[in-house]
């Protein structure tokens, strides 16, 4: 490698008028633990706009660069370091600061993908499957045999619920706003899809639910929709709060939860990575393996060049998107 330069994009304050700028940097050597990715592709999530905008409730000090999901070839190892990586593979994984074409991050972090993995597919694996995988066995304890009704089924991470749910055995019900979005939510694996705007569409859970009930809310849309889907639980259910795509936290009367025996369980996959890394890394190599086999797959809607970033990320922002927005820096070493 002869760069000693890169293209990274940073945000330099919080206000309007400092958005996200492209930056010419040095080339970051790997530190104790680490190995270089020279990056490949990137998505783009709502949580790193969210951020990089100071809406997020981490607020790193500018400058710095943003980005969380990557693909690309791992290019140098640190000093040391005893990890099966080798230079040349093809590697995807999680860090702050992956909109750059050079990122150095812990091995723990960096998963191996096949040659013939798609590299804009492969940039959008890791932080949605962890997160649905980490929210249905660890906090959710889900079951085979039992129903998962996904609200916000065709987000990035809902739709990796849906096709995660179907995959351990549960009958899966998916809430989607459109027409459009109800297809591709029965395509990631659906058994049933609901309109929330249909008025009885509690009750047409509760039909496909039987006597039973659902045994798993997956809600990453809170408002309205937060209320009514807890009243779908059946006894000792469990309703995960992933997120609020809505805009709107809805507070649940208390009284129901005594009534089904239900719980009301939070999903931060960050902080749970941070507390217990060693399952964390467990989560993601059970991702990287399931991928692999063919079982997985992220829906990418766009693929744009680096230099149209600000398209990219307008329709990253835009409801009718169905699927990632993945932008490519352009590599010679890349597959």
């Amino acid at each position: 490698m002869n760069e000693t330069t890169m293209k990274a994009l940073r945000v330099h304050g919080y206000e309007p008028q400092h958005g996200i700028q492209c930056d010419e940097l040095p080339v970051p050597e790997p530190g104790p633990g680490q190995v270089r990715v020279r990056v490949a592709a990137c998505g783009i999530s709502f949580v790193d706009l969210l951020l990089a905008r100071g809406g997020y409730q981490v607020r790193p000090n500018p400058p710095f660069i943003p980005g969380s999901e990557f693909c690309g070839v791992l290019d140098a190892v640190a000093p040391g370091v005893q990890t099966p990586l080798q230079p040349g593979q093809l590697v995807c994984g999680t860090r702050q600061g992956a909109w750059a074409q050079f990122i150095c991050v812990d091995t723990g972090r960096v998963h191996r993908v096949g040659p013939q993995a798609s590299v804009t597919e492969a940039a959008v694996l890791m932080a949605p499957y962890a997160t649905a995988l980490y929210a249905l066995l660890d906090r959710g304890h889900l079951r085979a045999g039992e129903t998962v009704l996904v609200l916000g089924a065709t987000g990035a991470v809902g739709h990796a619920a849906v096709q995660l749910a179907r995959l351990l055995g549960a009958q899966v019900l998916a809430v989607a706003s459109t027409p459009a979005k109800r297809e591709a939510a029965l395509q990631a694996g659906a058994h049933q899809v609901l309109d929330p705007a249909d008025p009885e569409w509690k009750a047409q859970v509760r039909q496909h639910a039987g006597a039973a009930g659902v045994g798993l809310v997956f809600d990453t849309v809170g408002g309205d929709l937060t209320d009514t889907a807890f009243r779908t639980l059946g006894w000792e259910g469990r309703h995960l709060m992933v997120g609020f795509a809505s805009g709107h936290i809805h507070a649940l009367k208390s009284s129901l939860a005594i009534v089904k025996g239900a719980s009301l369980i939070g999903v931060d996959y960050r902080q749970a990575g941070e507390r217990a890394p060693v399952r964390a890394t467990a989560i993601r190599d059970e991702v990287a393996t399931l991928y692999a086999q063919g079982r997985l797959r992220p829906r990418v809607h766009s693929v744009l060049p680096f230099a149209q970033f600000d398209e990219a990320a307008r329709l990253a922002q835009d409801r009718h998107t169905l699927g990632r927005v993945v932008f490519t820096f352009p590599t010679q070493d890349t597959p």
